[in-house]
C-alpha cells in the first residue's frame, strides 16, 4: 500500500565506509518497501532499516516503536524525489542479515534464482574506437577530491565505456557521465580501475540507466 513513513537507512560503501541516510517509504507490505536515497546501491547491497511500521506488517517487535530489519535490495531506478540519486525497492530479510555480512558488509548478495554472476561479467555489445567528450561525475557528495571533471572515452559500446580519469574513484563507485554538447546522461558502475602504459588512469564503465545512443555509435 501506498504509505509514507520516515526510514533510517544504514549502508557501506564499496571502499567499506558505513553511511546513514534518513528518507521516507513510498509503498510499503509485509514484505518489502521502497524509498529514495541519496547515496547510491546496487541490487544485491544489503541495507539496514529502522521505520514506525504498522504492527500488522511486522514479523516481530510489535510493540517497539521503531520497526529494525536487514532489508535485500532487489530493484534499482532513477529517483523522481528532488536531491535523491535512486529509487530504491528492498525484500524484508528479518533481523539478521545474510551469512557473510558481517565479513562482507558491502557485497551483493543474490537470490537461488538470480542470474549467476558469472554472466554478467560478459560483456553484451561490442567496444568501439570512438572517442568523445565528456563530464564525470562523482555522485557521493561526501567523497574526497575533486567531484567533477571534464575528460574523454577512448572506447564505447552500447552498454559502457573506457574512460581517462585524474579522479581518485574506486571499483565499484557509481559515477555519472553528461556528453559535452550533447544530450546522453547516465550513471554507470566503475567495474575496473587500472593504469595505461602512458600512466594514466582508466575507468572500465557499464552504464546502468540507458544506452548509448546510436548517433554516437555511428562515429565510429
Amino acid at each position: 500500500m501506498s504509505l509514507s513513513l520516515p526510514v533510517r537507512v544504514q549502508g557501506t560503501d564499496a571502499d567499506g565506509v558505513s553511511w546513514e541516510e534518513m528518507t521516507s517509504s513510498g509503498d510499503t507490505s509485509f514484505t518489502g518497501a521502497s524509498f529514495a536515497l541519496k547515496h547510491t546501491v546496487l541490487t544485491g547491497h544489503v541495507l539496514h532499516l529502522s521505520l514506525p511500521l504498522p504492527k500488522s506488517f511486522r514479523r516481530y517487535d510489535l510493540s517497539e516503536p521503531s520497526y529494525r530489519i536487514f532489508g535485500l535490495v532487489r530493484d534499482v531506478s532513477p529517483a523522481q524525489t528532488a536531491g535523491a540519486v535512486t529509487r530504491v525497492g528492498v525484500l524484508f530479510l528479518g533481523r539478521h542479515p545474510p551469512r557473510g555480512y558481517e565479513k562482507n558488509p558491502a557485497g551483493r548478495y543474490l537470490l537461488p534464482s538470480d542470474p549467476a554472476p558469472g554472466r554478467k561479467e560478459r560483456r553484451q555489445f561490442q567496444r568501439l574506437d570512438i572517442y568523445f567528450n565528456l563530464k564525470l561525475c562523482r555522485i557521493d557528495a561526501s567523497s574526497d577530491g575533486p567531484k567533477e571533471e571534464q575528460t574523454i572515452a577512448e572506447n564505447l559500446g552500447k552498454g559502457g565505456a573506457r574512460v581517462l580519469t585524474s579522479m581518485p574513484v574506486v571499483k565499484g563507485e557509481i559515477v555519472m557521465i553528461e556528453e559535452v554538447g550533447g544530450p546522453f546522461r547516465t550513471r554507470a558502475e566503475i567495474r575496473n580501475v587500472y593504469i595505461g602504459k602512458d600512466h594514466v588512469p582508466r575507468l572500465n564503465l557499464r552504464f546502468i540507466d540507458r544506452e548509448t545512443p546510436d548517433r554516437l555509435i555511428a562515429l565510429g
